[in-house]
C-alpha cells in the first residue's frame, strides 16, 4: 500500500473562523484482488437489502401511550445510506472512559460486525495518522445515486466531544472507494479551498472531516449507476465525551426500548 499526504496551509477565506485547513492522507492499492473483491461483494450484499436508510443518526425519539420510542431509520440529506454500526448508539458506550473505551470498542466490534468489515478497520488502526489511541466509532455505506451530490459540510456534528468545539477534536473520516472516477461524470470530493480528489477503486482517503469543509459534486454517470464507497469515523479516545456512567452525564440520555 502506498501512502501520500496533502495538507492545505489555510482554510477557505470565508470559513476561516469556524473551519480548519483540509488534511488528507491517501492510501493507494490497499488490498490484494481477492480481498478487494470480497469487500466489494459484501458492500453490495448490504445495499441489495430493501432498507438503505440511516439509523440513530440524530437520536430522534418520541413518546406514545406513555412509552418512549426511537425513530430508527430516516433519510439523511435525501441520500440513501446504511449504517453498519454506531458505537455511540450502544448503551455500553456511556459507561466507558478514555481508559476503557478502546478495549471495549474493539471487543464489541469483534463480536458484532461482519468479519470483512472488522478486518478493514483492524487493518487501518495502525496506519498514519491513526494509532492505538483512536476509536472507529461508526461505519456507514455511502450510496450516491445518479444526479445526487453532497453539499459542502463538516462531519460528526452530532458526535459528543469534550473539546471546546467539534472543530478542535482529533477526529477523521476514512472513506474507501469501490469505483473509478470517469472524467466529466462527477463524483469528485472537493474542498472549498480547491482540493479535488478523483475516486479510484481499492483506494482510501482519510480527512479531518469534522473541521474541514468538503463536499462531493453531482454523480453524472452516463450509465446512471450509483457511486459506491463506505466511511469509518475515527476519534481520539482522549477527545471523546465519556462520563463513565449515564448517571454522570451532563445530558439525560434516553436509550432505545
Amino acid at each position: 500500500m502506498d501512502v501520500t499526504e496533502h495538507k492545505e496551509t489555510k482554510p477557505h477565506k470565508h470559513w476561516a473562523d469556524i473551519t480548519a485547513p483540509l488534511h488528507v492522507y491517501k492510501y493507494s492499492n490497499v488490498y490484494d484482488n481477492s480481498f478487494y473483491k470480497l469487500l466489494k461483494d459484501t458492500v453490495k450484499s448490504y445495499l441489495d437489502r430493501p432498507n438503505k436508510l440511516t439509523y440513530l443518526t440524530h437520536r430522534t425519539s418520541f413518546t406514545h401511550n406513555d412509552k418512549r420510542h426511537h425513530i430508527i431509520s430516516h433519510k439523511q440529506n435525501t441520500r440513501e445510506q446504511e449504517v453498519i454500526y454506531d458505537l455511540t448508539a450502544e448503551k455500553g458506550w456511556w459507561n466507558q472512559t478514555s481508559d476503557t473505551v478502546v478495549d471495549w470498542s474493539w471487543n464489541t466490534l469483534k463480536n458484532s460486525i461482519h468479519p470483512v468489515f472488522y478486518h478493514h478497520i483492524n487493518y487501518f488502526k495502525d496506519k498514519e495518522p491513526i494509532d492505538k489511541n483512536w476509536v472507529p466509532h461508526r461505519l456507514h455505506l455511502n450510496y450516491l445515486p445518479y444526479q445526487s451530490y453532497l453539499h459542502p459540510h463538516v462531519d460528526m456534528a452530532d458526535q459528543f466531544f469534550k473539546t471546546p468545539t467539534c472543530k478542535t477534536a482529533r477526529a477523521r473520516s476514512l472513506t474507501f472507494y469501490l469505483h473509478d472516477h470517469v472524467e466529466g461524470q462527477g463524483g469528485e470530493l472537493y474542498s472549498l479551498s480547491g482540493y479535488i480528489y478523483e475516486p479510484k477503486q481499492n483506494e482510501a482517503i482519510s480527512i479531518n472531516g469534522n473541521c474541514a469543509v468538503h463536499g462531493v459534486n453531482s454523480n453524472m454517470s452516463k450509465d446512471k449507476k450509483p457511486r459506491l464507497a463506505f466511511t469509518v469515523r475515527w476519534a481520539h479516545k482522549d477527545d471523546l465525551y465519556l462520563p463513565g456512567s449515564p448517571e454522570k452525564s451532563m445530558w439525560s440520555i434516553d436509550f432505545p426500548i
